[in-house]
Formats: structure tokens, sequence, C-alpha cells
């Protein structure tokens, strides 16, 4: 599930509405994307702070064009070619010859299509599977996760010091978090309230 709409809205300005994407070349070196943002990517995705007992609308948002969030299939971590959900980009490609078929089996079988076993949903059920042996989903590395948060995180508090009266909308959690999953410290024990949102 994308951020709530308000949240989703707040990401983009901050980024200016620009593909936040970087990647490599050796005739220019880094570059930035820049290409119109269409969706913002949790950097951390959804599924996964959701098994750890997290509220996904909380975590750092990152505005990208669709090509670098989920249409490409390379899985390289500084490539143009890339993105990072490329199982997503896959599905995308396989999806109109799946639905050919399946569309063609369902009116010999006069029966509805079956989503339930489309390139997406093999996708998710792979995502679940994965999440749950606390194996990544998503292309790149920790270090990647922890250089676009940092990233986004100066470009937030230039966005609120530039901006003040455009803060981050605070949002009800996510109704599908589970507190029970959250790991507990010490601390836990002494105080239930919750935690002050950070950019």
């Amino acid at each position: 599930m994308p951020f709530k709409e308000a949240t989703r809205n707040w990401w983009m300005r901050v980024a200016g509405g620009k593909c936040q994407w970087e990647y490599y070349t050796e005739e220019n070196g880094w570059l930035e994307c820049g290409d119109e943002a269409e969706e913002v990517h949790h950097i951390i995705p959804e599924g996964w702070v959701l098994d750890r007992g997290g509220d996904p609308e909380h975590e750092v948002g990152l505005p990208l064009c669709r090509r670098h969030h989920s249409r490409n299939s390379g899985d390289e971590e500084w490539g143009f070619g890339s993105s990072f959900h490329p199982d997503i980009g896959e599905a995308f490609r396989e999806y109109g010859d799946w639905k050919q078929q399946e569309q063609h089996m369902a009116e010999i079988a006069d029966r509805p299509i079956d989503y339930s076993n489309s390139p997406f949903a093999e996708a998710v059920r792979e995502h679940r599977a994965m999440s749950e042996e606390g194996e990544r989903y998503w292309t790149g590395t920790e270090e990647i996760d922890k250089y676009y948060e940092e990233k986004m995180r100066e470009k937030a508090v230039r966005h609120i010091a530039e901006n003040p009266d455009d803060p981050k909308p605070k949002t009800q959690p996510s109704p599908k978090m589970d507190r029970s999953k959250r790991p507990k410290r010490w601390y836990d024990f002494f105080f239930e309230e919750d935690e002050e949102e950070i950019i």
C-alpha cells in the first residue's frame, strides 16, 4: 500500500516533484534521475515494517519515477536500468501474456479470471515469504537505505525551515499495524506512550 495521500504529497513537495534515484556512469559520474516523480517509495518497505510491528506511515519516503520504483527489472544497485522492486518490473512485463492466456482459459472453462496466480500475486507472495524469513526483497543494501534516508531527512529539514507552514502531516497509524510484533526495549516496560515522530 502507498503512503496516505497527505504524506505522499508532502514527500513530493520535499523533493520538488523530482525522482531522487541516483546512478553512476563512467562518462559523467554520479547523477540524479530528476524525471517527474510519480510514486513515493517506502525506503524500508511497508510489509517489512508491518511484520516488525512498526507504522509504515512514519517511514521516510523517497519520490521516484515509475521506472526507478517498480518498472525496471535490473537489480544493479546504482544502475540507471535498475529499480527498488525489479521483480515487480518483471511482473509488469509478464502480465500481458499471462492475462491473455488466463482470459482464454477462463472463456473455455466458463469461469472468471483467477487473479490469485497472476505475476503480481506471485511477487507479493514471494515478498511475504522473504519478509517472514528476514530476507530483503528490495534492491540495495542497508547502507543504500541509510544513504537515501539521510538524503531525504536533510531535504525534509530544509523544506520545513524554508516552508514553516508546511510541516509533515500527522496521520493516524496504519490499521494494519500490530504493536505486539514490536521487540520490547528495556524502557518499554515503564512507558507505554507512543514515541514522538522524528523526520
